[in-house]
């Protein structure tokens, strides 16, 4: 049944039985929700690990997460936070 890509002869040809035992295995272990795990995962170890992390923390693993547009001021605010890029941006006047 490998490589099936007609849903309707799929469940034409899988035994009830089959079908019952991937819904039982599903309830004890869901899968088809990998991103949504990795997320939660790391979510997890970063609050473990004392890390401060914002409500979109997870969100920002799954692929359909798109981020905001940063503005070139708010670019220049994360670049000042790091001592090296602070020293250049205010000998060049930012």
């Amino acid at each position: 049944m490998h490589g099936v890509l007609d849903v309707d002869a799929l469940a034409a040809a899988i035994p009830l039985r089959v079908l019952k035992n991937w819904m039982a295995f599903w309830s004890v272990e869901p899968f088809g929700d990998d991103w949504a795990r990795s997320g939660k995962l790391a979510a997890v170890m970063a609050k473990a690990s004392g890390a401060e992390i914002d409500t979109e923390f997870e969100a920002k693993f799954l692929p359909s997460w798109r981020s905001q547009e940063q503005t070139e001021d708010e670019m220049i605010a994360e670049l000042k936070k790091i001592p090296g890029f602070a020293e250049q941006l205010e000998q060049k006047g930012y």
